[in-house]
Formats: C-alpha cells, structure tokens, sequence
C-alpha cells in the first residue's frame, strides 16, 4: 500500500457501490482492526482491517463502519463510530481523528462516541430489513467484532450479540469480493507505483554483498519506505543457498557468503556455488 488515497470520492464510490449491491433498508457493519499486544504494554504494529480501510480510508482502531442504502438507490449512508479527542491519551499515544473530523475528514453523515455503540447501534439495527457483516459476535469469540468489545463491559458486547440474534445475518465477504476484484483507477495507479518502488529497491539491493539475510531484508523493507511505500505487503522471504529450497522460509537469519541474486519463487537445486550463495528474495512493498 503507498500511503493513504487521499482522495475523499475515492472511498464514498467504494461505499455507493456496496450500498447498491444490499437490499431495500439493508446494512453493513464492519469493525477496525484493534491493537495486539506482544507482552504486557509492549504491542505490535497496528494494522487496520482491510475491509474496513477498503471502505472508510479511517486508519485507527476501535471504530466501527455502518454502511446502508439511502432512500435514492445511488447512494448511500454512512455513520462511523470511534474513539473521542482525549488531550491526555494523546499525549502518549499520538493524535486521534476524533468525533467531528468522521464528518468533516472522512465524509460521514453521523458519528459518535464507540463507547455508545451498543445505543447508537440498536435503532440502526432494529430499523434494517438485513444486516451484513463478518464480524458477529454469535459467530467467533476471535471475529473482530468481539475483539473490539472485549475491552468493554460483557453486558455491551452481549447486548450487540442479542440485536444481530434477532436479525437476518448474512456473510458480508461474497459482496466485498465481487466489489473488490475489478481494481479503479485510483488502485491500479497505487499499485504501479508500489510496484516501481519496490522494483528500485531491488536494483539498489543488487549492486551489493550481503553477509546476512537479515541485513538484506533490513535493507529492502528500509527502501521500500524510502521509496514511498508505507509498509511491506508481507512478511519477506530472503533466503540463501539452502533455505531457498524451503517453500515459505521466513526467518531470514542465515548468514550468507556474497550473495548472488534470484527473484522469484523457484528455487535453485544446488545450495551454493564458486561465487557464494544464491538468495531468494520474494518481497514488495
């Protein structure tokens, strides 16, 4: 992914087209990613649900997306639920978006507090013909609707649970695939650039000696964000002389002995040569 699109109709499009796809007074519910913990206070990256960045360009966890089909078949409503300002946690964790910029940033026709969303939710809910989600609560303790409310008071996440218990509840994945594998403008044009980003990178890596998988994989994942990218797509594979016949080789801490290049998936038969070793490199950015 190379940045955020910043394009505002970008994401009201992504949001019109699955509006179009739900039926009379239907709706969808989608939940952001939340925060993973390695130990203790000590946590991961965060990364925000595809799905949901796919339709509210919204970067932060705790948030919840409802998306339905307005009274003119064409469009849309869209009410996005997150976390307050709060001056003090933001002094430790960064700036929030907050409750106005939903509305004013990211398009949305209501917000409110997420602390609220059981309320806020039981009347959209109640009003929908069907609700559309992959994240129920009556499906999976690990879906990421119940992840978002594990934080919360157990009476909130089993008063969710009661309402969508009483719903027709249908799969929300079938849709966003059909919406998501015909690639717009925007995309095909981030994708290229993600592309050539990473391509330079490679070039860069390839006019070097490595002692180490893990210098070499440093050095893509450094380059691919120099170049613009905001992060890898996935977790590398750099592997040398024998561990390049390991289809999913992901430690990448062998050493290696003047590296030599192959790009790609096919490994080579024979472990090393009189030049050093040969490295798989299967990454981007």
């Amino acid at each position: 992914m190379l940045g955020v699109l910043n394009n505002a109709l970008e994401y009201a499009q992504r949001r019109s087209k699955l509006a179009s796809l739900l039926p009379k007074d239907g709706i969808a519910i989608l939940a952001a990613s939340h925060v993973k913990y390695r130990s203790g206070a000590v946590f991961y990256d965060f990364h925000q649900d595809s799905d949901f960045f796919y339709l509210t360009g919204f970067n932060e966890p705790e948030a919840v997306a409802v998306i339905g089909k307005s009274t003119a078949d064409d469009d849309h409503t869209f009410h996005l639920y997150l976390r307050p300002k709060d001056p003090k946690v933001e002094q430790w964790e960064g700036s929030r978006s907050g409750v106005q910029a939903a509305v004013d940033v990211f398009n949305a026709d209501k917000s409110g507090d997420i602390k609220d969303i059981e309320k806020r939710l039981s009347r959209i809910i109640s009003d929908s013909s069907e609700v559309f989600t992959d994240a129920s609560p009556s499906r999976s303790s690990a879906s990421a609707f119940s992840r978002l409310f594990a934080s919360t008071t157990p009476p909130n996440a089993q008063g969710v649970a009661t309402l969508l218990d009483k719903k027709s509840v249908k799969p929300l994945r079938n849709i966003l695939n059909e919406i998501r594998n015909i690639k717009s403008d925007a995309e095909i044009s981030n994708m290229r650039k993600a592309g050539q980003a990473s391509g330079r990178a490679f070039s860069e890596a390839m006019r070097q000696a490595w002692a180490a998988e893990k210098d070499l994989t440093a050095f893509l994942e450094y380059k691919f964000k120099r170049n613009g990218c905001d992060t890898s797509a996935y977790v590398p594979v750099v592997a040398g002389g024998k561990n390049a016949s390991q289809i999913h080789y992901v430690r990448n801490d062998d050493v290696l002995m003047y590296a030599t290049y192959s790009i790609g998936n096919i490994a080579p038969s024979n472990a090393k040569s009189s030049e050093g070793d040969l490295v798989l490199a299967d990454a981007g950015g």
